[in-house]
């Protein structure tokens, strides 16, 4: 006990006699001060971040099968887990943008399909399939 406590007690005077350690200064307030964006750089990100947004949770792929006909597949990003209800919106835009490049007075959807699909590690995928047939004139109903 005696030994401890002479050991604790020189441990103390040698911390005394040990010059300070000359302190590094602090340059995250420098730093945050001389990297601020400009509003221009904000518009620009915000407006690439909303553009950007739909291409990195949602992947639209489309291809001709036929005269007039279309195969459109919607992939959700595997890391998101809502938004059950906007496949069927993402099938009917990419239907509308076919129709109107092909100078068509709309679309018809033949067939429409939504699923989930799982990769190897499980992880699921919501997959929505379908075929349109861009109508060159209004069909009567």
């Amino acid at each position: 006990m005696k030994q401890t406590l002479a050991l604790a007690i020189g441990a103390l005077l040698l911390n005394g006699c040990i010059t300070s350690i000359p302190r590094v200064p602090d340059l995250s307030q420098e730093l945050l001060l001389n990297n601020t964006l400009t509003t221009k750089q904000i518009i620009i990100g915000a407006i690439v971040l909303y553009y950007a947004k739909d291409g990195l949770v949602w992947e639209v792929e489309d291809r001709n099968i036929g005269e007039d006909l279309y195969r459109l597949t919607v992939k959700q990003g595997k890391l998101k887990t809502t938004g059950q209800g906007e496949a069927r919106l993402y099938f009917n835009r990419r239907a509308e943008e076919i129709a109107s490049s092909q100078q068509c007075k709309g679309f018809t959807t033949l067939e429409y399909n939504e699923s989930l699909v799982s990769d190897f590690l499980n992880v699921p995928q919501r997959v929505t399939e379908g075929v349109i047939r861009c109508e060159r004139t209004i069909a009567k109903r």
